[in-house]
């Protein structure tokens, strides 16, 4: 009897924590990449709302410093200088988000205005980036980084509505 009521009790709380991820990807701006960051990590399926804070903080910060280390490596490949110089502004704005986006995860659950704050600071660098080349001082150029920044905005975007279910 035991044996069944434990079956039952994991099968119906697998089941739960499926609902919690959809349910809580629902109400984001960018539902599948939501739920593909989510239930791509183990950990969202015992996590609470407030885990899955952390792992889409997390996956947003591991695509900032993925796009940090492209910007890095585009920096020694260009050759055009005006590039080089939008390059070394956005290496600056990410080095930032990489810092930010910890910050957001710390205060997840305690002050969750701070988190919101981190957060957004860490959004506004991938925005500020991608409008380093298309609106740049010293002209305009195609940026090389557009897929990576819409992806960090897209995802710090969903952590921070996230948050916002916290209350």
């Amino acid at each position: 009897m035991s044996l069944l009521f434990l079956l039952v009790f994991f099968t119906l709380n697998y089941h739960l924590q499926a609902d919690l991820v959809a349910d809580t990807c629902k109400k984001v701006d960018y539902p599948d990449l939501c739920l593909s960051t989510l239930r791509s990590n183990p950990r969202s399926k015992s996590a609470d709302l407030k885990g899955l804070v952390h792992i889409a903080f997390d996956a947003a910060l591991a695509k900032s410093t993925n796009t940090l280390n492209q910007i890095m490596l585009l920096l020694k490949k260009t050759n055009d200088p005006i590039v080089k110089k939008y390059l070394t502004t956005c290496a600056s704005l990410y080095g930032d988000a990489v810092d930010y986006i910890p910050q957001a995860i710390r205060f997840v659950g305690s002050d969750n205005l701070q988190a919101k704050a981190y957060g957004g600071a860490a959004l506004d660098d991938a925005l500020d980036c991608e409008d380093t080349f298309t609106t740049g001082e010293l002209g305009k150029r195609k940026s090389p980084l557009t897929a990576s920044n819409n992806v960090v905005k897209q995802l710090v975007i969903n952590a921070l509505e996230i948050v916002n279910s916290l209350g």
